[in-house]
């Protein structure tokens, strides 16, 4: 099969799958490990070189929507049979041999129907190929622990975007310049020409006595922006209990220098 130029997944899509895989695991251990108790199995991320050992073939399933494969290391079948049935070295090897083939098929079939493959191609050994072996082209390896037993699952990428999809992303683009400078914040400041009071006023000034100016009460006042200077003029007033503006002049360009 041709490499298809995949990139590895990401931290959220590997804890989807680990979290995917590790339910139908713990389901399948319950019903096939005479043994199983859900502490004693473990499924954890793995990454590429640590399960692909030289002069063993893994067991594969090829198929046209996702294919998958068990590396079982030095584990045989028939040493997986004996683990989940709790039998002994030295018994009879085709039997053990039989259940753990029929056991890593049931697994093998689970991940796929969660996957939405009904119909698998049966478990065989065969050469593993690029895409399941290597995860920078985005297959899912993950390590199986049974107890004192481990194994690696790995699933091409075709098979993982259908267990832990990508997520949509919808492309905005960027807001212009006018949208994003008109929900910016600005301080506004209303200035009131006081006048001037004779120093005496002030001299021995005290809190509760009234200092009055020489201006008129209806006499317009500044607005000012911080940072920028005086924007308008305008006249205090009152909009329910907040304080309020009616404008009655904007500045002029050479004025807005503070």
């Amino acid at each position: 099969m041709k490499d298809m130029r995949f990139g590895w997944l990401g931290e959220s899509r590997r804890a989807t799958l680990c979290s995917l895989v590790s339910a139908e695991v713990a389901e399948w251990s319950r019903e096939w490990w005479v043994h199983h108790a859900s502490t004693g199995v473990d499924v954890q991320w793995a990454e590429h070189g640590r399960f692909v050992a030289r002069g063993l073939m893994p067991l594969v399933s090829i198929n046209p929507a996702g294919s998958l494969g068990i590396f079982l290391g030095s584990n045989g079948l028939d040493r997986i049979g004996r683990h989940l049935v709790g039998a002994a070295e030295g018994e009879d090897a085709g039997w053990a041999h039989r259940i753990g083939e029929e056991a890593l098929g049931d697994l093998a079939a689970r991940v796929c129907r969660r996957g939405g493959i009904s119909r698998l191609s049966q478990l065989s050994e065969s050469v593993s190929s690029h895409d399941l072996e290597r995860t920078d082209l985005g297959s899912g390896v993950v390590v199986i622990a049974q107890g004192e037993l481990e194994w690696v699952l790995a699933m091409d990428r075709q098979l993982v975007d259908r267990l832990a999809p990508p997520r949509e992303t919808r492309q905005t683009g960027l807001a212009s310049r006018q949208s994003a400078l008109d929900g910016a914040p600005l301080r506004v400041e209303a200035v009131i020409d006081f006048g001037s009071v004779n120093l005496t006023d002030l001299s021995d000034l005290r809190v509760g006595e009234i200092l009055v100016g020489d201006r008129g009460l209806e006499e317009a006042m500044q607005l000012r922006l911080e940072g920028y200077g005086a924007v308008a003029m305008g006249y205090l007033r009152r909009m329910g209990t907040q304080r309020a503006v009616l404008l009655d002049g904007i500045n002029s360009k050479e004025q807005h220098k503070p």
